[in-house]
Protein backbone atom coordinates (compact mmCIF):
# COMPACT_ATOMS: atom_id res chain seq x y z
CA UNK A 1 0.00 0.00 0.00
CA UNK A 2 2.77 2.45 -0.42
CA UNK A 3 3.97 2.61 3.27
CA UNK A 4 5.96 1.48 5.55
CA UNK A 5 5.21 -1.64 7.93
CA UNK A 6 6.02 1.58 10.71
CA UNK A 7 3.77 3.41 9.10
CA UNK A 8 0.98 0.52 8.37
CA UNK A 9 1.12 -0.47 12.17
CA UNK A 10 0.45 2.83 13.26
CA UNK A 11 -2.77 3.39 10.70
CA UNK A 12 -3.90 -0.02 12.03
CA UNK A 13 -4.03 0.13 15.25
CA UNK A 14 -0.69 -2.08 16.53
CA UNK A 15 2.55 -2.29 17.31
CA UNK A 16 5.03 -3.15 14.12
CA UNK A 17 5.90 -6.30 16.32
CA UNK A 18 2.39 -7.68 16.51
CA UNK A 19 1.85 -6.68 13.01
CA UNK A 20 4.87 -8.37 12.06
CA UNK A 21 4.16 -11.42 14.11
CA UNK A 22 0.71 -11.30 12.04
CA UNK A 23 2.19 -11.18 8.74
CA UNK A 24 4.76 -13.85 9.45
CA UNK A 25 2.65 -16.43 11.48
CA UNK A 26 -0.77 -15.74 11.42
CA UNK A 27 -3.03 -14.55 14.09
CA UNK A 28 -3.26 -16.72 17.24
CA UNK A 29 -6.59 -14.97 18.47
CA UNK A 30 -9.01 -13.14 17.09
CA UNK A 31 -8.19 -9.25 17.13
CA UNK A 32 -10.07 -6.39 18.77
CA UNK A 33 -12.96 -5.43 16.25
CA UNK A 34 -11.44 -1.78 16.59
CA UNK A 35 -8.04 -3.72 14.62
CA UNK A 36 -9.55 -5.62 12.27
CA UNK A 37 -11.89 -2.69 11.27
CA UNK A 38 -8.80 -0.71 10.81
CA UNK A 39 -6.75 -3.41 8.53
CA UNK A 40 -10.44 -3.44 6.06
CA UNK A 41 -10.12 0.29 6.13
CA UNK A 42 -6.23 0.53 5.40
CA UNK A 43 -6.21 -2.26 3.24
CA UNK A 44 -9.46 -1.82 1.18
CA UNK A 45 -10.45 -4.65 1.67
CA UNK A 46 -14.21 -5.20 3.10
CA UNK A 47 -14.34 -5.59 6.47
CA UNK A 48 -16.08 -9.36 6.12
CA UNK A 49 -13.06 -10.56 3.96
CA UNK A 50 -10.48 -9.57 6.87
CA UNK A 51 -12.96 -11.27 9.59
CA UNK A 52 -13.09 -14.61 7.68
CA UNK A 53 -9.18 -14.04 6.98
CA UNK A 54 -8.45 -14.33 10.67
CA UNK A 55 -11.33 -17.17 11.94
CA UNK A 56 -9.31 -19.31 9.32
CA UNK A 57 -6.20 -18.05 11.04
CA UNK A 58 -7.55 -18.89 14.14
CA UNK A 59 -9.10 -22.17 13.23
CA UNK A 60 -12.42 -21.04 13.79
CA UNK A 61 -13.10 -21.32 10.10
CA UNK A 62 -11.58 -24.66 8.78
CA UNK A 63 -10.81 -25.29 4.28
CA UNK A 64 -13.18 -28.44 4.57
CA UNK A 65 -15.81 -26.73 6.05
CA UNK A 66 -15.79 -23.06 5.30
CA UNK A 67 -18.95 -21.58 6.05
CA UNK A 68 -19.13 -23.17 9.64
CA UNK A 69 -17.49 -22.82 12.60
CA UNK A 70 -15.91 -25.16 14.46
CA UNK A 71 -18.57 -26.82 17.42
CA UNK A 72 -18.95 -25.21 20.47
CA UNK A 73 -17.32 -27.15 22.49
CA UNK A 74 -14.20 -27.80 20.48
CA UNK A 75 -13.65 -23.86 20.15
CA UNK A 76 -13.95 -24.06 24.48
CA UNK A 77 -11.64 -26.86 24.96
CA UNK A 78 -9.16 -24.65 22.84
CA UNK A 79 -10.10 -21.63 25.35
CA UNK A 80 -9.70 -23.16 28.35
CA UNK A 81 -6.32 -24.87 27.32
CA UNK A 82 -5.27 -21.17 26.70
CA UNK A 83 -6.26 -19.87 30.01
Amino acid sequence: HGVSEAELARRIGVTRENLRKWRTNGVRRLPERDNLAAVARVTGRAYRDVLSAALFDTGYLTVEHPAQPRPYTEVLQDAIAVL
